[in-house]
């Protein structure tokens, strides 16, 4: 193979990998946390939202649904 073809197949699965990490998905009733080089940048709400790859990280995915808590009767 020329080295041409392959610099060019792996320039596209770079960029394939970089659209991929762009477009996240958060399931309904929940939330995201994005954090930007360690410092909170912005909550995600459910829906395609859009991040910059390898800068923006999601650290912590939060379930929003009611739950319920169990508690003994007092007397």
């Amino acid at each position: 193979m020329q080295p041409i073809i392959i610099v060019l197949i792996i320039l596209v699965v770079l960029v394939f990998i970089a659209l991929i990490k762009t477009i996240q998905v958060i399931p309904q009733a929940s939330a995201a946390i994005v954090e930007r080089f360690g410092r909170y940048t912005r909550t995600l709400n459910a829906g395609l939202n859009i991040v910059v790859p390898f800068i923006d990280s999601i650290r912590n995915r939060i379930d929003l649904r009611e739950q319920v808590v169990p508690f003994p009767r007092s007397r």
